[in-house]
């Protein structure tokens, strides 16, 4: 079905009431239409092959192509994350299940609506991506899993979320922090701008990231740990308030060039 949403550049000298009433028209008739009824049901954690003659597949890339249409049009999105009750007509209208009391900014990247489950009153800085779904790396499958971001969770600007992973509640999480795949991160978690938390890590409640800091892949920091600016862990890692063991060693040794506050 073909939508008619509104030109970018007629959307400054339009009526604002007019350029609601035409989204929500649009967005209605998107919801009714049971081609894209189907394609929103086909949006669901697995592996997906890349196959235009996969009924899946195409049902799929029909959903992102509608979504599309809004999330590559900012000044559409600034429109319709403005009004609350237009907000929730399109997040329900591409899927999305649960409350939408939270802030989201107009250049984010959302992928798949019905793998979200967004916190009450989190915080989507500009520029977030919410990554579920990746291509593998044959490039024959897409690998689709769902995010939750916990209640009044801050993200900064320019951040990106992998696959399958979970954030608390009450986290900070400065610009530019990337967190990997299926990675896990606990309650009141501060991270500090330009980090990295690895693919299937684990960090506990009340943890402190500091600048810059690279958490390798696979690793687990406890409850309460405080990793200062610039540190490095390497994968396979598990810190604790007295430092960091490698967790594949039959032997636990400090690793004494890491510092910690």
């Amino acid at each position: 079905m073909a939508m008619n949403l509104p030109d970018p550049v007629a959307l400054a000298g339009a009526p604002r009431g007019r350029t609601i009433d035409t989204i929500a028209e649009v967005l209605d008739d998107l919801a009714a239409d049971p081609a894209h009824i189907a394609a929103v049901e086909s949006i669901r954690p697995g592996r997906v092959r890349r196959d235009v003659q996969d009924p899946e597949y195409r049902l799929r890339s029909r959903y992102t192509a509608s979504l599309r249409r809004f999330m590559y049009n900012p000044a559409l999105l600034e429109v319709v994350f403005a009004e609350a009750e237009l907000k929730t007509l399109f997040f329900r209208t591409f899927g999305y299940k649960g409350q939408t009391e939270f802030t989201v900014y107009p250049n984010a990247w959302l992928r798949d609506l019905p793998l979200l489950d967004l916190g009450q009153r989190c915080y989507l800085g500009d520029g977030i991506i919410l990554g579920t779904n990746q291509v593998a790396v044959d490039q024959q499958y897409l690998v689709v899993d769902r995010i939750s971001i916990g209640a009044t969770t801050v993200f900064d600007q320019h951040c990106m979320v992998g696959y399958g992973s979970r954030v608390g509640s009450g986290c900070v999480i400065g610009a530019r922090v990337m967190i990997g795949m299926k990675t896990r991160i606990g309650d009141a978690v501060l991270v500090r701008p330009a980090s990295g938390v690895g693919h299937h890590c684990r960090l506990g409640n009340r943890v402190r990231i500091g600048h810059d800091v690279m958490v390798g892949a696979f690793s687990v920091v406890e409850d309460d740990v405080i990793v200062s600016d610039y540190s490095r862990i390497p994968e396979f890692s598990r810190v604790t308030r007295d430092g960091i063991v490698p967790r594949r060693a039959e032997k636990a040794q400090p690793l004494p060039e890491l510092q910690f506050a």
